[in-house]
């Protein structure tokens, strides 16, 4: 008995010096005296977007991709879900604030649902070019466009994209006016501003999710839409559209955005990284663009379409007046013209 009582205690003995050496262990390494693990938690973020998987957005999210993964040391890692697969961008974001979604790329279009300050960018021929814009996102005014999206939707912008400047395209006649629009059906977002821009040109907005309006088009639901060039190329709309007008009459911004409680929840290196990794994947896609935008009028030609390169833009920018008067209250004179005036 007393041999046995010996047996047992140093067994015993065996599993508690066990337990305490166990405790002193990192995972997945050597210790290093501070306690903790040698691996950190993987985080995986899913981004959605509802352009194709050969859009300038996934160009610019598989480039977003691999700086975050890089700047996190693989601790982030990014899954991308084109053509709409998470749901429309008013959905998507309304998934940032539940949690179902990580990050959205997503227009200003429905953000007249969720901060309609954020719409003031969507004014009719409110940019002179591509380097204009840029400088008003990137500057004081855009950041304070952020600060708005946060404070009133829990929702942080990580950088401005875009999308380029929007065009007209139709499948009944050539757009050279804007007479030349009444009684068309014209796909838009669901967008205030834009909505009422074509009603004042005399034509009939039908706001539909993107998603959607391929199918739309070929069975003549809608008669056309209005959407950057690299937009139409890579849905391939010059299938089911024969006229294209290079209007530009709005510059369509987007933005990456993540639920401000996400954001917080991370570190602040990984905060850091994700900013850091979304501004430079920004400028990354924003040259895309613009090599699309070239690129994609010969293309379209080459596809069949009819393209009105310099249409007079003037009698267009005459018609939107009336937009200009009924928002302007909205949203400040003084912010309009601080875009406006900006150099």
């Amino acid at each position: 008995m007393k041999k046995f009582l010996a047996f047992f205690m140093s067994v015993m003995l065996i599993f508690v010096l066990a337990a305490c050496g166990g405790e002193n262990s990192t995972e997945g390494g050597s210790s290093d005296g501070s306690g903790e693990k040698g691996n950190k938690e993987t985080i995986t973020l899913k981004v959605g977007h509802t352009l194709s998987d050969q859009s300038h957005y996934q160009e610019g999210l598989k480039r977003f991709k691999e700086l975050l993964e890089e700047k996190s040391n693989g601790q982030f890692q990014v899954e991308i879900f084109p053509n709409g697969a998470l749901g429309g961008e008013r959905e998507m974001i309304e998934g940032l604030q539940i949690g179902s979604v990580d990050l959205v790329l997503t227009s200003t279009g429905p953000m007249s649902g969720f901060v309609p300050e954020i719409t003031v960018v969507d004014l009719p021929f409110l940019f002179r070019n591509a380097e204009h814009a840029h400088k008003v996102l990137d500057g004081e005014i855009g950041q304070n466009l952020f600060a708005k999206l946060e404070e009133a939707q829990g929702l942080k912008g990580l950088a401005w994209w875009e999308n380029g400047f929007r065009n007209v395209t139709n499948n009944v006649r050539p757009i050279e006016k804007p007479e030349d629009l009444k009684g068309l059906k014209i796909r838009t977002m669901e967008n205030d501003i834009h909505m009422d821009s074509f009603k004042t040109m005399g034509a009939d907005p039908t706001p539909m999710a993107f998603p959607e309006l391929f199918p739309a088009l070929q069975q003549g639901v809608v008669d056309g839409e209005e959407n950057p060039v690299p937009v139409i190329t890579s849905s391939r709309f010059y299938e089911v559209q024969k006229y294209l007008t290079m209007t530009r009459h709005f510059y369509n911004p987007s933005m990456l955005i993540i639920s401000k409680s996400k954001f917080d929840s991370f570190p602040e290196d990984l905060q850091t990284a994700l900013l850091e990794a979304a501004k430079e994947a920004g400028d990354y896609e924003r040259q895309v663009v613009a090599k699309m935008d070239e690129e994609g009028i010969a293309l379209l030609k080459e596809k069949g379409m009819e393209v009105i390169e310099e249409p007079n833009i003037e009698p267009f920018k005459e018609a939107v007046q009336p937009v200009y008067e009924k928002y302007s209250e909205q949203f400040g004179q003084d912010l309009i013209d601080s875009i406006i005036n900006t150099k």
